[in-house]
């Protein structure tokens, strides 16, 4: 039995979302804001606390909606027809979660009582999880008469403004909505009338659900400062004091080996009694001239002490660092580095996860529901568990993670139970050792209105990597021995060799101030490749700059300097495939601007190369980044000695340009004009016109809507 799949509506920014689990693990990526923690947040809130659901939990396209209902409200009177009426359109509006669960036909012992018919022989099985008004009436009546009191000081702003204001304040939602459980049938792709009432109880029998959130506020001390529905903030002794009270304590039924542990603890416990009583004599006698315990039979107070192992992980100094066994010397817990202790901490909770989910130790016995049976499903969300982790352990951690978990004899391999985690990450180390088809990108936009929409979607990247043709193998190789920021990006950037890629972030910082805020991945890859990036470009929806080379060839197929109507054609395979789909030079130098962005249903992307530039009033093609650079800096300081040899030549200036290029070790070319510009402060370069136009469009694109 396994989870297929999660479809969450109007959460947050949720408004419409699938999510599809893989069997083992499945790592949420996506851009800052871009619904990663919202889906956590939902599904923790929907499977284990569903009091943690507010109004302001609801997709915010959904607010004026709820305000309009208020206003009916206040026109009334209703009647109870109308009441049912705005009940059905208030559900439409609250947040559901559809869960879809795989089960072979053996296993119907185990989901009889979501199954929706006697004839199920096996396969997919839907629970749809909603929230809905528990008493329209009682909200109409108590809302119009908090309206009543306020509705006509228009001067002063008072409670309730709106509906959507009375639902929020206290516990004001709770009270008048409640969550419920349906069986969707197997041929019911909606709704309404097609659904059986289901015990909120019959999924958590199936689904166990533990959650590490990424507030886990290591390095501070033990308090009730949560900040979050499922908040972490704890220490190491804490967990570890938590643990040994559930699994290890011998207080709790115990064994044979516990027998001697018991007795020497109630042997101290005797002499600390004795010594407690010696020590308290004197004021517990005041306390007796005080007048108590005086007539009556009021009880005496006597001291007595309690030793557990409890109490010996009760103070932070109870966990300690001993770098070397040999060695008395140790280091309190709060010396360690914080990326250990985040280490140490998600180890011991993946461990607690499993233990308590197998019924381990001590929880054999001590569990109130040993009676019911282990949920066949377990459930591990992880968020982010990156933070303050060395890049090496990030690699590593989700398979490790995955382990840990189904590190039990009942588990392993075997079938009979699943582990499913699911991972929230901002991590490229992470998903760099994971197989892209596990991967599930957030959007925080439609793909064709850049970054304005208040909604996210979900791509499933399995339909892109599983079965992957060559070129998507071409792009999960290359990612992977590069970077993989490309899943968290704001924008990416294309570049087509080593001295763009070392250029453009300096005409970034020094001439895009409004561009050099947003996370960019630039990603180098040669014009004869970047073409095999536009499946990828197209699932994730990401605004794209494409910086490459018209890369011109004469008739003959050898490389040559660009002119006009010499029948001269573009080498580039990404001008010639992707856009603008050219392949004469003629036809490339000629395209308007506006015809060099590919707008789409799939992603916003722009093609920048070499367009025509002047040199006094000559006209000059250039065919390369470098000497493009050269042309635009043609009076820097950097470029004399090139300049004038190129002056001293008798060949046209643009032939002249061309043989200079072809000379140049592009890779020192490059680092001569990383040193030129470190140099000095004052010591600058150039945009050549066609970066700076692709620039100037990215960062449009990317720019704050109003």
């Amino acid at each position: 039995m396994k989870i297929n799949s999660f479809k969450i509506k109007n959460y947050r920014r949720l408004a419409n979302v699938s999510l599809v689990l893989g069997d083992q693990k499945t790592i949420l990526v996506g851009a800052n804001n871009s619904g990663k923690t919202s889906c956590i947040g939902a599904l923790h809130t929907f499977l284990v606390r569903p009091e943690n659901l507010r109004v302001r939990d609801i997709s915010k396209k959904n607010w004026r909606s709820i305000i309009g209902i208020g206003k009916e409200f206040e026109q009334g009177p209703l009647s109870k027809i109308d009441l049912e009426v705005i009940s059905a359109h208030f559900e439409a509006l609250l947040p559901s979660l559809d869960v879809s669960i795989h089960a072979v036909s053996s296993e119907a012992y185990r989901a009889r009582e979501i199954l929706p018919d006697l004839e199920w022989k096996g396969g997919d099985l839907a629970v749809r999880i909603t929230y809905e008004p528990d008493n329209i009436s009682a909200l109409y009546e108590e809302y119009t008469k908090a309206r009543e009191v306020v509705k006509d000081h228009k001067a002063i702003s008072l409670w309730p403004k709106n509906l959507f204001d009375f639902i929020e304040k206290g516990r004001n939602f709770s009270k008048y909505f409640k969550q419920s459980h349906h069986i969707i049938s197997a041929n019911c792709k909606a709704p309404a009338g097609l659904v059986q009432p289901l015990s909120s109880s019959a999924l958590r029998k199936l689904i166990r659900v533990d959650v590490i959130s990424e507030q886990r506020g290591l390095g501070n001390e033990d308090g009730g400062h949560q900040t979050g529905p499922y908040s972490e903030k704890q220490r190491l002794n804490k967990l570890l004091r938590d643990y040994y009270e559930r699994f290890l304590n011998p207080d709790d039924f115990p064994e044979i080996g516990d027998l001697e542990v018991l007795q020497k603890q109630q042997e101290m416990e005797d002499g600390f009694t004795k010594r407690l009583g010696q020590q308290f004599a004197s004021p517990l006698l005041e306390l007796e001239e005080m007048g108590y315990p005086g007539i009556g039979g009021n009880p005496r107070v006597e001291i007595a002490a309690k030793i557990s192992g409890t109490d010996a992980l009760q103070r932070s100094s109870s966990v300690r660092y001993r770098f070397d066994k040999d060695d008395d010397d140790t280091l309190p817990e709060s010396y360690l580095g914080l990326g250990y202790q985040n280490l140490i901490y998600l180890t011991f909770r993946l461990m607690e996860f499993r233990d308590r989910w197998m019924r381990v130790g001590k929880s054999m016995s001590s569990d109130e529901d040993l009676t019911e049976q282990i949920e066949p499903i377990h459930l591990v969300l992880v968020e982010e568990p990156e933070v303050n982790l060395h890049a090496q352990v990030q690699r590593v951690f989700v398979a490790k993670a995955s382990e840990t978990l189904r590190k039990h004899p009942n588990l392993g391999k075997s079938s009979e139970y699943q582990t499913q985690i699911v991972v929230s990450t901002h991590s490229s180390h992470i998903i760099n050792d994971v197989d892209f088809k596990d991967l599930r990108y957030f959007r925080r936009s439609s793909k064709s209105d850049a970054v304005k929409m208040d909604h996210s979607v979900v791509e499933n990247m399995s339909e892109l990597f599983t079965n992957a043709g060559d070129e998507m193998k071409f792009v999960r190789k290359h990612l992977k021995l590069t970077h993989c920021d490309i899943f968290f990006a704001d924008g990416v950037i294309f570049v087509e060799g080593t001295a763009e890629r070392i250029l453009i972030p300096e005409f970034i910082q020094r001439q895009f101030n409004e561009l050099s805020k947003r996370y960019l991945s630039i990603l180098e890859v040669s014009g004869a490749h970047t073409h095999k990036y536009r499946a990828l470009i197209e699932k994730l929806g990401v605004i794209t700059l494409v910086v490459t080379d018209l890369d011109s060839v004469g008739s003959d197929g050898k490389k040559c300097f660009p002119k006009r109507e010499d029948n001269q054609s573009t080498n580039n395979d990404t001008l010639k495939s992707w856009h603008p789909c050219k392949t004469l030079v003629d036809d490339l130098i000629d395209i308007p601007k506006s015809d060099r962005e590919k707008v789409d249903i799939h992603a916003p992307v722009f093609v920048a190369y070499q367009r025509p530039s002047l040199l006094g009033k000559v006209e000059i093609l250039t065919r390369t980044f470098e000497d493009a650079l050269l042309l635009e800096n043609w009076d820097n300081i950097f470029f004399k000695k090139a300049r004038d040899g190129i002056e001293a030549k008798s060949t046209p200036i643009n032939e002249a340009i061309f043989q200079f290029v072809q000379g140049l070790s592009k890779g020192d070319f490059a680092f001569d004009c990383l040193l030129f510009l470190a140099e000095k402060d004052e010591n600058y370069l150039s945009p050549p016109g066609y970066i700076r136009e692709g620039l100037e469009w990215i960062e449009g694109k990317l720019s704050p809507t109003s």
